[in-house]
């Protein structure tokens, strides 16, 4: 007896069909994720670091099918990345968010990078510019002067990373509020503020300048000044997030606490800020046993 489906039964199979993922190849969808990143209004930075994530897979594996991928074929990709692994995470983290985009979507279904074990990036350690660094790198100064200058006092007076750093407009600075907008990671847009002596130093430096963007420069631009500077003056591991390391530990050693810090610092968890303020209760610790007038006069 040959089998005649019902009208319910046509509309079953269709429902079913439907379900199914479209399929779609590694280049045309990294196209789609890269709109979609655009209309949620991702920063510029994080949608380049996606794009460059997708991008490098996409040359490892081939132009695939993304439902052809595999939990092997992404471990392979990672292991094969010669980079630490905090910057391999990244990556990680990238295709991570491509798959959830594919997933919704529906060209996917299911999120093989969730099954993909993340590197676990060991703990760096630490360790702040103190007083003399900080004047060896002011007085290595060369070109560029004032510029230069005014990015030591903002990366070491509020704390702010180096991405927002060269993303300050004009428009952004308030002089008399001392204070200055930032776009921080997830483009959460705060506030930050700084001292007298910093709005000295950046009044001079903006009345220098024509362009609306503060610091016409790159975050490897930022990078290499810092490593030129750092060259000269004969300290090692000069970095741009080093500063902000130093800021967040002479906060606290100063009397800051530590909520504001987080506050400022654009944290969205204390994990962070945590590891501060051992360091902080570490060196006070240590300063109070030096100087500790019981200990000192022998009691």
């Amino acid at each position: 007896m040959k089998y005649h489906p019902t009208k319910k039964h046509f509309y079953i199979i269709q429902r079913e069909k439907m379900k199914k993922p479209t399929s779609i190849n590694l280049g045309l969808a990294s196209e789609g994720f890269m709109m979609a990143c655009k209309a949620r209004r991702l920063s510029v930075h994080t949608i380049a670091d996606y794009n460059n994530t997708i991008k490098k897979f996409i040359g490892y594996v081939g132009d695939l099918p993304m439902r052809d991928v595999t939990t092997s074929l992404v471990a392979r990709f990672l292991a094969s990345l010669p980079h630490s692994a905090k910057t391999v995470l990244n990556y990680h983290v990238g295709l991570a968010a491509f798959w959830t985009w594919a997933l919704k979507e529906e060209y996917v279904d299911r999120h093989i990078i969730r099954l993909v074990d993340k590197p676990r990036p060991k703990k760096v350690v630490i360790k702040p510019f103190v007083l003399t660094e900080v004047l060896a790198l002011l007085n290595a100064l060369r070109n560029n002067r004032l510029r230069d200058r005014t990015i030591i006092y903002l990366l070491l007076d509020t704390g702010m990373r180096a991405s927002e750093l060269i993303g300050i407009m004009r428009e952004d600075i308030d002089l008399v509020g001392r204070k200055i907008k930032v776009i921080g990671k997830g483009n959460k847009e705060r506030f930050i503020p700084f001292s007298p002596k910093t709005a000295s130093v950046l009044l001079k430096y903006l009345s220098s300048l024509t362009d609306n963007k503060i610091f016409p420069i790159t975050r490897t631009g930022l990078r290499l000044l810092m490593l030129r500077l750092g060259k000269r003056a004969s300290i090692p591991g000069c970095y741009p997030h080093r500063f902000r390391h130093t800021f967040a530990i002479n906060y606290l050693r100063n009397g800051g606490d530590p909520y504001t810090l987080q506050e400022i610092l654009g944290h969205t968890t204390m994990d962070m800020v945590r590891r501060y303020l051992h360091i902080a209760e570490v060196d006070l610790e240590r300063a109070h046993r030096k100087a500790s007038p019981v200990e000192n006069w022998n009691l």
